[in-house]
């Protein structure tokens, strides 16, 4: 075993060193060919009902839900014939003062307005590709980057390289529906004549999707913990994160086979401790999974066609529970161990898209879902020891069908859509209403406007439990 793991370091290491050295002797001579582009975008959402009961937020009607301004700049060009470049920086600027940790809107020591004008700003991708790397057909793109995976659309099942931006799902932006997170890989893909390409990417960091802020909190007080420890793993060579694919086209549909593995993206509880001095202790971890991925997609008889299959195979992970037990009078922790997740499991996404003959057409877009993003399944001890069932989030798998319709007027400068998405839990269901309406301008500015609507089941169900933050939003769109 010892001696495997020697020889997986050595790949990895090997490989990175010939990636790294070879990038500086790429051949074409130097030649700056730069475009500047980006977006400005003003979006704020705001509560069409009062809810004092929550349990996720607690508003007044009419109370605003995110007031937020968004800036995105991209700067790409080409230094050779073979050599190309991408970044984009993200920043965003909330409208109102924050007040805390200080009581009052202080400013930093610089003097910088930070709590009364809060201001953020991130790296999103940050790439270079080299092209006909080492030899021709071989593309080689290191950096931060977004390496999307399947033909789904958004709710894709092995788009695994990316973590979901858990962050910003809450937000109600309709922009951030199922977004994912670039990461910073070295992504080899080599190209088998115009058809068929061999992907291997390796990814140098464990995939760990953002939270939402306050995420720590709700978890404490829903469940009355009193501490949380993360159970977190080195990232060494001997266990990176990495995918393997091979996609092509075959009697005109396109097809990939994949293979991650790699850690799960959201912490997963993994064990609770009574302490007879520190009340209830809850461990989380992101435990190792392998994700065996097929993906299809094409055209039949005029209806566009999806699929997506992964068979996750999680690696053995012991949850457990510590708890005090009296034997002769005396109080010792007694440790009881499990079985987390079954041996495999499978998730899967059947979707079409359609253009209806009405009027200049109404475009129509379905999909049945089996297993969120934040869901799997776990043994049924598991589900006994911590409550896990469908209907709730990070609990087990359940069905969806996601559906959306599209009409556009005045030559397209007009468009009009309603979504909504049918949570099918065991003997419970819930209605996500989506209405939204786009208005492009001289094609560089789009408003926007439109809401998420909830009814159903406030018990088990996830989205039933938002069936009291109704919110309608407002966004203008500045692309340059």
């Amino acid at each position: 075993m010892r001696r495997m793991f020697f020889i997986r370091s050595k790949f990895f290491l090997v490989l990175g060193l010939i990636t790294l050295v070879s990038g500086f002797f790429s051949p074409g001579g130097l030649k700056a060919e730069v475009e500047f582009s980006g977006r400005v975008k003003l979006f704020t959402s705001f509560y069409l009902n009062e809810n004092s009961t929550g349990p996720y937020f607690f508003h007044d009607k009419g109370e605003f839900a995110l007031k937020r301004l968004e800036t995105r700049f991209i700067l790409s060009g080409e230094l050779s014939s073979k050599v190309s470049f991408y970044s984009r920086v993200d920043t965003y600027s909330r409208a109102g003062a924050l007040f805390s940790p200080a009581p009052l809107p202080e400013a930093s020591s610089l003097g910088t307005p930070v709590q009364s004008e809060p201001f953020e700003g991130v790296l999103y991708e940050g790439l270079v590709k080299i092209t006909d790397f080492i030899f021709p057909g071989l593309d080689l793109t290191v950096g931060k980057q977004r390496i999307s995976w399947g033909t789904a659309d958004k709710l894709n099942v092995v788009d695994n390289l990316n973590p979901v931006d858990l962050a910003n799902f809450l937000s109600f932006d309709p922009d951030y529906f199922a977004e994912r997170r670039p990461q910073t890989a070295f992504n080899w893909e080599w190209w088998l004549g115009s058809n068929y390409k061999l992907q291997f990417v390796w990814l140098l960091e464990r995939q760990y999707a953002p939270l939402p802020q306050g995420f720590t909190r709700l978890v404490t007080q829903g469940f009355n913990i009193n501490e949380i420890r993360l159970l977190r793993e080195k990232y060494k060579l001997q266990n990176p994160n990495f995918g393997l694919r091979c996609s092509g086209v075959v009697a005109n549909f396109d097809f990939g086979l994949s293979f991650y593995r790699g850690n799960v993206p959201l912490p997963v509880l993994t064990g609770v401790e009574l302490s007879p001095f520190k009340g209830l202790i809850s461990y989380f971890s992101y435990p190792r999974e392998n994700v065996f991925g097929l993906d299809v997609a094409g055209e039949l008889a005029g209806v566009g066609l999806w699929a997506e299959a992964a068979l996750v195979v999680p690696e053995e992970t012991q949850g457990f529970v510590v708890k005090p037990v009296l034997v002769n009078s005396q109080s010792f922790l007694y440790r009881d161990e499990f079985s987390l997740f079954p041996a495999n499991y499978l998730r899967f996404v059947l979707g079409f898209d359609y253009i209806l003959g009405v009027g200049n057409g109404l475009y129509l877009n379905g999909q049945f879902l089996h297993g969120f993003f934040d869901e799997r399944a776990y043994t049924s001890r598991a589900r006994k020891v911590f409550g896990w069932q469908k209907g709730m989030f990070f609990g087990e798998l359940e069905d969806y069908v996601v559906m959306r319709f599209e009409y556009r007027l005045f030559r397209e400068t007009l468009k009009l859509q309603l979504g909504s998405i049918v949570e099918l839990a065991e003997g419970h269901q819930a209605l996500v209403i989506l209405p939204e309406i786009e208005w492009k301008i001289k094609d560089m500015v789009i408003l926007q406007a439109g809401g998420y609507l909830t009814t159903g089941d406030k018990e088990g169900t996830k989205f039933g439990l938002f069936r009291e933050d109704k919110v309608g939003f407002l966004a203008v769109k500045l692309d340059f």
